[in-house]
């Protein structure tokens, strides 16, 4: 079972943790603030009231046996370093770290962070591009310029099958799911002759220029309202 260790319980940290746990992954927690803990006792596998960023105390808590750690200490920069010198000195190898700034992030890739994470922004990407389109009903970045988004199937793609629309070679994406909103199922592996249904939801992946045109053109076509 892999092991998490999880630094800060505020909004994001505590988030991430019961997350983790929820999916059967075992949690180590820890924050300077005892009622903190003592609200996510339950949540996760231990909660522990601890420094996170003193070696010693992460070893005594079992964090160097982590398959990785996430840094979550808010908009303290100090900490969230020292955090990060800590679990590299006790052998964790990956490390997620949240930043609230340019200058956070750039002080943070000093130590070799495997991924930055900015929690606002990315909501804020996340909620414009919904906005935005019509067609998008959620949205989930890969990587830089990468995502995988749910769109609703318009009224050009009803009774076609994935075969016949060749998304792959005419948009350069691929459908690598499908959702049945009446059924609830989950389809992972679409029947590629299968004709598409209105109780479809189809899950897109590819970069973000080529997702934007494909579905601004199947909104400047119309689409199933």
């Amino acid at each position: 079972m892999k092991r998490f260790v999880v630094i800060g319980l505020g909004r994001f940290g505590s988030w991430v943790a019961q997350a983790l746990y929820e999916q059967g992954f075992e949690v180590i927690a820890v924050d300077t603030n005892e009622a903190l803990v003592d609200r996510y006792t339950a949540k996760v596998t231990r909660a522990v009231v601890a420094d996170g960023t003193e070696p010693d105390t992460l070893r005594q808590i079992g964090a160097e046996d982590a398959d990785a750690g996430v840094i979550s200490t808010g908009n303290d920069l100090a900490a969230s370093i020292l955090a990060a010198m800590a679990l590299r000195e006790v052998g964790v190898e990956r490390l997620y770290a949240k930043v609230s700034s340019v200058r956070a992030a750039r002080a943070m890739e000093r130590f070799e962070i495997d991924e930055l994470i900015f929690p606002e922004r990315e909501s804020a990407e996340r909620i414009a591009r919904r906005l935005a389109s019509t067609t998008v009903l959620d949205y989930v970045q890969l990587g830089e310029g990468y995502s995988i988004q749910e769109i609703a199937i318009p009224d050009a793609w009803l009774g076609r099958s994935l075969r016949e629309l060749a998304l792959p070679s005419r948009h350069g994406v691929q459908i690598v799911a499908l959702y049945d909103v009446l059924a609830d199922r989950w389809n992972v592996v679409p029947d590629a002759d299968a004709p598409l249904t209105e109780s479809d939801i189809a899950i897109v992946a590819g970069d973000d220029e080529t997702l934007a045109r494909m579905t601004r053109g199947i909104e400047g076509g119309g689409k199933r309202r």
